[in-house]
């Protein structure tokens, strides 16, 4: 028996437990070449915005660019590693087995006795092939270490890929046109505008200026910019830019701290052309208004809603007038003496201006006090000579107007109409609103009724009335017209039961009896124009009817046009000779 020899064998066996190895092994397929200089394809000028717009900022910025479209080459990157590696031990058992056997079967007697000298060498070989594919297919244990060496191999492709760079001004010589629509409609257009120092500033607050209408929060304008044969385009929001104000439109606005008309929760008043920041429409007849710090309520019909930007403009204007007790106002101070006390002189004012759910005439109730006044001091009657009816659906008005006595035509009466006015054709007109008073002729009928009970020596009729629904009237030809004979109409129903009256008219249907209030700031003497120089008249002693209504005839229209550009012309019939004073 022919000796086995193992040491080779067991030194295989131990190097092969403990085996490890370095590769190269694939990180990425389509590695760009730094190495290599790109190929430039194309190049080309871009405009990119730069800062989007605000209400703050309205203004949208644009920079020039340049765009290169370069092409670089892709090649795959390996990276070396080094790997630790065990045997797969039941392959390694099998084969060293299969080796052992053959190894056995060709160095010994005990299996293949008579082997010849080529199969021995045969077994040997078989042998060895055994034990070397035994320990060479082994696996793989623990993580790869990384060396970080890397190589570019073969080349895999090409990538192109856009650099953008903001380049010298002076690059750029282009012009740009610009397009704003809204709604489908342009609505500002310019061309050839022109980059300042690689830029292009586009100020969006100047929109406000050509939306017209209603404009719908959740709407948004087109911006296209035009130039070499590019196009950029954008959507924006008009709330991102702009911001909802309610422009005041009447001679004075109230602000209040309820959505309430009340005497007790007014803040302050505001003028014509105030811009207060609008903050919430929901309610029905108000807005919730921004006002210095706070937050107040004004009525709907006091504005009108724009969008603006408060960049644009600065600080929104408001016009806020002080506050001015009665007294203050030259009108309602030093009133001379102009007779004395005749206990059997009546004042009445009779009104229906503060009807609930009317938005109340502004300075309604100081012209009141204002009547009361000269009543007082200038004809010196007693409280108790002067009569204040307001005109409600369910009160006992009427009954508070058969409470006047009568005077046997002993004294004057002196009275002052204020309100709303319907008039439903030439012969009758009546003070209401809501048409629900005692129906049409109730001034004609009722009220000059009592007037005639009353029995007065002389009786002087200031009507200070909105002419608020005018039936079946279209334009202006019929209200100066027809609707204008109503007013001679109802005067001479009044002189045919009193002869001895004077009925004045604040102005023509169709037309307002405005304040005595300017916008910007400008004077406000807290009247009706029409209350003021009635006043003024008195004070100047002016006593005899004519007089007092050529100063109104002088006075009340041309300020009204002055403050306002609208007309208010006086209307007077009756006994123009007449003297207050008598």
């Amino acid at each position: 028996m022919k000796a086995l020899r193992l040491p080779a064998f067991l030194l295989v066996f131990i190097f092969c437990i403990s085996c490890t190895s370095s590769r190269w092994i694939v990180t990425e397929q389509n590695a760009i070449d730094t190495s290599r200089e790109p190929n430039l394809l194309a190049e080309k000028s871009v405009l990119l915005v730069e800062s989007e717009p605000s209400v703050d900022d309205p203004v949208m910025r644009f920079s020039a660019h340049q765009v290169r479209e370069i092409e670089f080459e892709q090649r795959v990157k390996v990276e070396r590693t080094i790997q630790q590696y065990r045997p797969k031990w039941g392959f390694l058992l099998l084969g060293t087995a299969g080796a052992g056997f053959a190894l056995t079967a060709a160095n010994t007697d005990l299996i293949l006795p008579s082997a010849s000298s080529n199969q021995r060498l045969a077994l040997n070989i078989t042998s060895a092939v055994l034990a070397g594919l035994s320990f060479t297919n082994m696996t793989p244990t623990g993580e790869p270490v990384r060396t970080g060496e890397t190589q570019l191999m073969r080349r895999s492709g090409f990538e192109v890929v856009y650099d953008t760079l903001r380049s010298d001004p002076g690059d750029f010589d282009f012009t740009v046109d610009l397009e704003i629509a809204y709604e489908g409609e342009t609505i500002l257009a310019q061309s050839g505008l022109t980059l300042s120092n690689g830029r292009l500033d586009v100020n969006l607050a100047t929109v406000a200026d050509h939306l017209e209408g209603a404009v719908d929060e959740e709407a948004s304008i087109h911006l296209a910019l035009h130039y070499q044969e590019e196009t950029l385009e954008h959507h924006i929001p008009i709330s991102r830019f702009l911001a909802p104000f309610v422009t005041i439109t009447s001679p004075v606005a109230v602000l209040r701290n309820a959505p309430v008309i009340n005497e007790m929760n007014v803040m302050t008043e505001v003028g014509v052309g105030s811009s207060l920041r609008l903050m919430d429409r929901e309610l029905d007849d108000w807005y919730r208004v921004r006002f210095g710090g706070s937050v107040v309520y004004l009525a709907k019909n006091s504005g009108d809603v724009e969008w603006m930007s408060e960049a644009e403009s600065g600080t929104p204007d408001v016009f806020e007038f002080e506050e001015a007790p009665f007294g203050e106002i030259d009108v309602e101070s030093s009133v001379p003496i102009l007779k004395q006390n005749n206990p059997a002189d009546r004042a009445i004012i009779l009104t229906n201006g503060f009807l609930e759910g009317v938005e109340m005439r502004q300075y309604l109730d100081r012209d009141h006090r204002l009547f009361r006044f000269y009543m007082r001091y200038a004809l010196q009657m007693n409280d108790d000579q002067i009569y204040t009816i307001e005109m409600e659906p369910g009160n006992d008005w009427q009954e508070k107007l058969r409470a006047v006595s009568g005077m046997g035509e002993t004294g004057a009466l002196f009275v002052y109409l204020s309100g709303f006015a319907t008039i439903t054709d030439q012969r009758n007109m009546y003070l209401d609103l809501i048409d629900d008073l005692d129906g049409p002729g109730v001034l004609t009928s009722f009220i000059f009724d009592e007037f005639e009970r009353i029995s007065p020596s002389a009786l002087f009729l200031m009507a200070d009335l909105e002419f608020s629904h005018l039936t079946g009237s279209e334009g202006l030809s019929p209200v100066r017209s027809a609707y204008g004979l109503a007013l001679q109409e109802v005067s001479s129903q009044l002189l045919s039961r009193i002869p001895n009256s004077v009925m004045v008219f604040s102005n023509r249907p169709g037309q307002s009896s405005s304040l005595y209030t300017g916008g910007a700031g400008m004077e406000n003497m807290r009247h009706h124009i029409f209350n003021y120089y009635w006043a003024e008249a008195i004070k100047q002693r002016r006593t005899r009817m004519s007089d007092i209504v050529r100063h109104l005839q002088n006075n009340v229209d041309y300020t009204s046009r002055r403050l306002h550009d609208r007309p208010q012309e006086i209307q007077a019939f009756g006994n123009l000779t007449l003297d207050i004073r008598e």
